[in-house]
């Protein structure tokens, strides 16, 4: 016997079909009308324990909703399975994941930055104390994730090119998968660079682009105060032949869909919009160094509805949507013991937020690591389940509670600390299957002439 999903969604489309979405899994189909009704009728069937009357094509559709998820075994508990692969995640000591910061030095003089003003280098000591950890658990190790971090972590690709081949060195003898990736402001991103980047095996980078040219340059100027968007530009035409790059893009209050057709109009003309992925991230006031910035700022609500115009503008300039709805276990590092946040005195972190800020630190990579740290646990500690609007969610699967630190740092309440999808599900699905239908036609017409030429 079978029952139905308690993370199902529905929504119709374009008159001739419905969009399936299951958080859990993280399907996303169209289902024509016929089958949507067929789906209704097989639910009340289900919900009355009854196979009678199932139909070859009842049968047939069945199958299809048991592999997307839509449909699973009478006995099955969705939110006890949900749990454990949180509670699985949470204390898996098989994968590390550690953001290293090389150095906390920067070339930009971002306005909104709250690492402004940091500086620092990572030394051979901490350096060393990094590889004994690592080195300490190796051998219950299956992968090691590094995430390069900074300030701009290419101001100190030494040390960089110095870790990551002592950890593939290490990787080789005991035997676990390495990868790693980059946030970085992307104007260090020379030639040289790139290539030296695909030695140490960085298959993502994150690149930062506020805007077009002519705004960007005042939000992210470089020091001395010139401009950084071309050389960004061109160092991300190069860079995208060989490494994965994701444009992110910091929008607030200031921005408006003219404005950010401007920016795609910059990266159509750089020939960028078969080549990257771009997204939009949420300008918070993360900390009391970004209170400046606090009236600029969307709350949630207003970030997903604005979030929502600047994906169709993508979608309407020939840009890949790759904001997907997509299952996680945890939200964050803040949610495991198996991740870590490094800065270049060894001090450790539970958020990118707190990087360099001392008095946030839960320790030190040179000490042994102390679980009961009181700003350890106060980030780790909280648990989705515990809280009723969570745990009922249809949404739960996607978001696992949102950030700790919405909650504990800015003490968000109710849907301002939920992600996005919780207020613009409906509409970015929309977006997604308008662009999955797109790509499926554009595959079939170079099909059609790819025949024609035989």
């Amino acid at each position: 016997m079978y029952k139905i999903s308690n993370y199902n969604h529905f929504q119709p489309w374009q008159g001739d079909y419905f969009v399936a979405f299951n958080a859990l899994s993280g399907a996303v189909a169209l289902m024509t009308r016929d089958n949507y009704s067929r789906y209704l009728a097989i639910s009340e069937k289900l919900s009355l324990s009854s196979h009678n009357g199932f139909t070859d094509e009842d049968n047939s559709l069945l199958e299809q909703l048991k592999f997307g998820k839509f449909v699973l075994s009478a006995n099955g508990d969705e939110t006890a399975s949900l749990k454990f692969a949180h509670n699985l995640h949470r204390y898996d000591q098989t994968t590390l994941g550690l953001t290293i910061a090389p150095t906390l030095n920067c070339n930009l003089g971002c306005k909104y930055c709250y690492e402004e003003n940091k500086t620092g280098r990572m030394k051979s000591d901490t350096i060393d104390a990094i590889m004994k950890r690592i080195g300490e658990r190796a051998d219950a190790l299956n992968r090691v994730d590094i995430n390069w971090y900074g300030g701009e972590p290419l101001l100190a690709l030494d040390i960089i090119e110095e870790l990551t081949v002592k950890l593939l060195d290490m990787a080789k003898e005991k035997n676990f998968r390495y990868s790693s990736s980059m946030i970085s402001n992307g104007y260090l991103l020379s030639k040289d660079n790139v290539q030296k980047l695909r030695e140490l095996k960085v298959s993502i980078l994150q690149v930062t682009i506020d805007g077009p040219r002519r705004i960007h340059d005042t939000r992210r100027p470089l020091k001395n105060g010139n401009g950084s968007f071309d050389r960004i530009l061109e160092n991300i035409k190069y860079a995208s032949d060989y490494i994965g790059i994701g444009v992110r893009v910091n929008v607030d209050r200031n921005f408006s869909e003219e404005i950010i057709k401007e920016l795609l109009d910059e990266l159509v003309r750089a020939g960028l919009q078969k080549k990257i992925g771009v997204y939009f991230g949420q300008l918070e006031p993360a900390s009391s160094v970004c209170a400046n910035i606090a009236d600029h700022c969307y709350n949630a609500n207003e970030f997903s509805q604005a979030e929502v115009k600047y994906y169709r503008l993508l979608l309407d300039n020939g840009f890949h949507v790759q904001k997907l709805p997509s299952p996680i276990s945890v939200y964050c590092m803040a949610q495991g013991i198996g991740a870590h946040l490094i800065d270049p005195d060894g001090d450790l972190y539970r958020c990118y937020n707190h990087v360099g800020i001392k008095e946030k630190s839960c320790g030190n990579i040179a000490d042994d690591f102390d679980f009961q740290h009181p700003i350890f646990r106060e980030y780790f500690d909280f648990d989705p389940f515990t809280d009723e609007s969570c745990r009922t969610c249809e949404i739960l699967p996607i978001c696992m509670g949102g950030c700790p630190s919405r909650r504990i740092d800015r003490g968000l309440k109710g849907e301002e600390r939920c992600e996005t999808w919780k207020h613009n599900l409906d509409s970015m699905l929309d977006i997604i299957a308008i662009s999955r239908r797109r790509e499926q036609l554009q595959k079939e017409q170079d099909a059609e002439l790819a025949r024609e030429k035989l």
